[in-house]
């Protein structure tokens, strides 16, 4: 490394050596920091569309689900009232019979 490419603090920065600071980065390092930055750049893409695809998977199911249980609830309340039907059928009509009045009866406590 030439003089010219690094720069001394007299700092130390922790460990106990002095820091370093590079001017400029060998143009080998730019290259693949800009490699690095451009495969990053294409994985959270491609995590961005997986994502998208799976949340749509789960709306989707999700929209099958509700139909099929409104569609439960509705066989639910049909066999309900068809087997209210056929309880009313099989039941023998049963009358009433009016209670009869009760007898007025003399007690002790009374004053005549």
């Amino acid at each position: 490394m030439a003089k010219e490419d690094l720069v001394v603090e007299s700092e130390e920065n922790g460990n106990g050596r002095p820091k370093t600071k590079s001017k400029r980065r060998q143009p080998q390092e730019t290259l693949q920091k800009q490699r690095r930055m451009i495969k990053n750049r294409e994985s959270a893409a491609r995590s961005r569309e997986r994502k998208q695809a799976y949340t749509l998977e789960l709306e989707s199911l999700v929209t099958l689900l509700e139909q099929e249980n409104a569609r439960l609830f509705k066989e639910e309340a049909q066999r309900k009232t068809q087997r209210y039907n056929q309880l009313m059928k099989l039941l023998i009509p049963v009358e009433e019979k009016p209670k009869p009045k009760g007898m007025l009866r003399r007690v002790n406590s009374a004053q005549w």
